[in-house]
């Protein structure tokens, strides 16, 4: 069966599908890239984990996974198999 990863952030979906789940994550990335380089700052100089530790997770087996930035920012990456028709 074949699968594509969508990501659904703060109830609205991307306007992409993606075929792997680490390309659903880079998405995420690229999309919160300012905010996540102000996190890495602010963590940097309150010697505190880097805020990609709850981006880069392993993908979750129920099939939706969730990614953390901050407080309302809520993703969730989903995996659905395509249905084909013969």
């Amino acid at each position: 069966m074949h699968y594509v990863y969508i990501i659904v952030e703060n109830g609205e979906a991307y306007t992409e599908a993606f075929e792997m789940y680490d390309q659903a994550v880079q998405a995420v990335k690229i999309k919160n890239k300012e905010i996540l380089d102000w996190m890495e700052e602010e963590c940097k100089k309150e010697e505190l984990p880097s805020p990609y530790i709850d981006i880069d997770v392993v993908e979750s087996s129920s099939g939706t996974t969730l990614l953390y930035i901050e407080k309302g920012i809520n993703i969730y990456i989903h995996k659905l198999p395509v249905i084909t028709t013969s």
